[in-house]
């Protein structure tokens, strides 16, 4: 995977294709690399640009398992519900393994000026976002 941290800080669009691959087309289509349950809670936030808190994910199961068994490679729904559950759960860790994961992955391709528009971000109670301008953001319908 190549790097763009040491290209000038600008931002590149964020491009999430038919296949829900994540790319930086304005960094010589540069791909983001997430395994499916990162990318998941990564694609959902993106979707709410209002931002979500973190507690109140248990009431968006059913939208994060749509997106989850969009990308997801696991063919059992049951475990699939389950990995959806762990995410969503507050009393477990998993949902800020993941967004420490997401940052981590943005924070070694690009320069740290700017990779924080690409990540989740927010305050302790607060909505979580993904700062970067609605008009550098393309998805595709479906999603």
């Amino acid at each position: 995977m190549a790097s763009s941290k040491n290209k000038p800080p600008y931002l590149s669009k964020l491009l999430i294709d038919d296949q829900y691959k994540i790319w930086l087309p304005d960094y010589d289509n540069l791909e983001i690399l997430l395994t499916p349950l990162p990318k998941t809670l990564y694609l959902f936030i993106l979707k709410h640009p209002e931002g979500i808190r973190l507690k109140e994910l248990a009431q968006h199961r059913k939208e994060i398992l749509t997106i989850y068994s969009k990308i997801g490679n696991r063919l059992n729904l049951d475990q699939m519900k389950k990995s959806i559950r762990d995410l969503t759960d507050m009393r477990s860790n998993s949902v800020h393994e993941k967004c420490s994961r997401i940052r981590q992955v943005f924070s070694e391709l690009l320069h740290p000026t700017i990779a924080n528009q690409y990540y989740i971000v927010g305050s302790r109670n607060q909505p979580k976002t993904i700062s970067l301008s609605r008009n550098l953001i393309i998805m595709p319908d479906g999603l």
